[in-house]
């Protein structure tokens, strides 16, 4: 069943035909923690996928120039252990494509570019930023974003 309201982000909101902030930071935007762990990553953090193969997204700045952000979407496993919940997604290669442009799903998003990330209709998604360039100067951040393709 598809889902008809849009993606849900960490305002609670509902976005449907707009883009709407899925993280956000009242801060210089840092990378999040690289331990999978509920302490490190809240699932409570985490944005419904449900009904999407993928959503696009992008990164809104206060102050500094040039900013951007290596994201990539992690995947929650409620019935696995604490430390194994999160999991990445490791895509496979086609012909002529080598394994390391293929290796994962971590990609940069940068202010005015939207960039399609597949989330395979999954229930609790989280956007981890796992590095920053040209954040000097930044004083608040948002990633926005709007789905993508419908999963049928």
């Amino acid at each position: 069943m598809a889902r008809t309201d849009g993606l849900k982000g960490d305002r609670g909101g509902t976005y449907r035909g707009r883009m709407g902030a899925l993280r956000s930071g009242d801060a210089i935007i840092a990378a999040d923690n690289s331990t999978l762990t509920d302490a490190n990553i809240p699932p409570a953090s985490a944005i419904d996928c449900t009904g999407y193969d993928s959503i696009f997204l992008t990164l809104e700045h206060t102050g500094g120039t040039s900013t951007t952000a290596d994201v990539e979407p992690l995947f929650y496993d409620a019935d696995a252990a604490d430390g194994s919940r999160w999991k990445r997604i490791s895509l496979g290669s086609r012909d002529g494509v080598t394994l390391a442009s293929a290796a994962n799903q971590k990609l940069t998003i940068a202010a005015g570019v939207l960039t399609e990330f597949r989330v395979f209709g999954w229930g609790k998604v989280f956007l981890r930023i796992d590095a920053v360039a040209s954040a000097t100067g930044n004083t608040a951040w948002k990633i926005l974003g709007i789905p993508g393709q419908r999963r049928s």
